[in-house]
């Protein structure tokens, strides 16, 4: 991990050392947030996470030990150091029992922090590598194709398990973005028709004065005058399965069509008399409420009926939250390779924060905020944090006290360091947002750091 994508926050109720702590991660190109209290490190963990937690034990209110614990409770892997004066050596001990990385005797060199920091985040990240490998090895797509171990997703294992070598209609039902067209390629894929085609209709795009020669075929003529035949989407899976997906789309008139297709095993080309025998099976899906769509009379009942020899209910990610890290783990599998990116996976906090975020769109809308996560890495370790947390962080750069003030020089300094740090110490950028040239920039920079060194 290189030093300008580390991640530490500092909690020590002694501001100075916590100033001089800032100062000396800042040169170390470290991205490092100082509190003064551990209660609101707690809350700023809890929000966007860290790569490592370095605390004093003893301090007003809270105390280092219970932070250790809270922290545990949010992320059980994150590495945190414990500070402690040379006459409390036994407290350290202590915190080690409790989970703590490491400690270190007060006051302390930065270097040796340092070298313990680095030492710590490398024991970190392979122990790490090795969970994920564990996980990657445990959460194979099962034989269907699909991912999860919760027990409604063993539920939907075991329906399509006994659908696949029974030969009927079936309706698949669900939130957009939970897979029901994976679930329709399952029951296809171990159904006697698999060695034949499947055809997904999506009847939300079909324009209803073209639907019927798109499902049926039709008659063209061609150059010369020839007569050409068309094949429609039902003949394309003759003797295979045809997916209709948003069933609720299809106009009446059509469905009386299709009703009868399936009842008379044949079907005519729009512009011709000969009946063409097919024999398809029909798999039918929607997002959108069944009983709604029967009693608004926007499906009809005879044609459901006719559909709906068994309904299959896919859930929703809300009810299967345990497997997020499996379909997470999956994803950076997939896109890792698909952009040729070295990456091991989400740090734990972002993790932690995916696997309790409210995921609207379901498996998609994750599966996109992976993919996102993946391109717009700079690291083999990824960090994710929804836009509610990231548009939260952002509106809150600065925080003023109503009894503790600073200088504008100072507060100068302390905003010009953060947004280095926002920037990872990209200086043409930095400038940009602040409305300065790079001149100034570096400028400014070097009578900081002039100032500290004669402070």
């Amino acid at each position: 991990m290189s030093n300008n994508s580390l991640r530490i926050m500092f909690v020590d109720d002694d501001v100075i050392t916590g100033k001089v702590m800032k100062r000396n991660c800042d040169n170390a190109r470290y991205a490092c947030q100082v509190f003064t209290d551990a209660e609101t490190c707690l809350k700023k963990f809890s929000q966007i996470g860290a790569d490592i937690v370095i605390t004093d034990l003893r301090m007003p209110g809270m105390t280092g030990f219970e932070l250790l614990s809270e922290l545990r409770q949010i992320d059980v892997d994150i590495p945190v150091l414990v500070m402690t004066g040379y006459s409390s050596v036994e407290n350290a001990v202590e915190a080690m029992k409790r989970g703590a990385s490491d400690f270190i005797k007060k006051p302390f060199d930065f270097n040796e922090l340092q070298l313990m920091i680095e030492r710590t985040i490398k024991s970190t990240q392979i122990n790490n590598e090795n969970k994920l490998l564990k996980r990657r090895l445990g959460s194979r797509r099962n034989r269907f194709g699909l991912i999860g171990d919760t027990q409604v997703m063993k539920t939907l294992f075991d329906t399509i398990d006994k659908l696949a070598n029974v030969d009927c209609c079936a309706v698949i039902v669900g939130e957009p973005g939970t897979g029901k067209e994976l679930v329709a390629n399952a029951l296809h894929d171990h159904s006697p028709r698999k060695q034949e085609s499947f055809i997904r209709v999506d009847c939300s795009r079909i324009n209803e004065t073209v639907f019927q020669r798109e499902m049926f075929g039709h008659i063209q003529k061609g150059v010369n005058d020839a007569t050409l035949n068309m094949k429609g989407l039902v003949e394309q899976a003759n003797g295979g399965t045809l997916f209709l997906d948003e069933i609720g789309n299809i106009s009446d008139d059509m469905q009386i069509k299709l009703l009868r297709a399936l009842d008379e095993k044949f079907i005519q080309r729009v512009g011709s008399s000969n009946r063409i025998p097919v024999n398809v099976r029909i798999i039918a899906a929607s997002n959108e409420d069944i009983d709604e769509l029967l009693q608004s009379g926007k499906l009809r009942t005879d044609f459901y009926n006719r559909l709906s020899v068994v309904s299959v209910t896919v859930p929703s990610l809300e009810e299967r939250r345990e497997d997020i890290p499996a379909l997470v783990d999956s994803f950076v599998t997939e896109f890792s390779r698909q952009y040729n990116r070295k990456v091991q996976g989400f740090d734990s906090a972002s993790l932690h924060r995916l696997c309790k975020a409210k995921w609207k769109g379901n498996v998609r809308e994750l599966r996109n905020a992976v993919e996102r996560s993946i391109i717009l890495a700079d690291g083999p370790i990824l960090n994710w944090q929804s836009e509610e947390d990231a548009s939260a962080e952002s509106g809150k750069v600065l925080q003023f006290s109503n009894d503790q003030f600073v200088s504008l020089v100072e507060l100068e300094q302390e905003y010009i360091s953060h947004v280095l740090n926002c920037f990872k110490g990209k200086k043409t950028k930095v400038a940009k947002v602040l409305g300065i040239d790079k001149t100034t920039l570096w400028r400014k920079l070097r009578r900081y750091e002039n100032n500290e060194e004669h402070a």
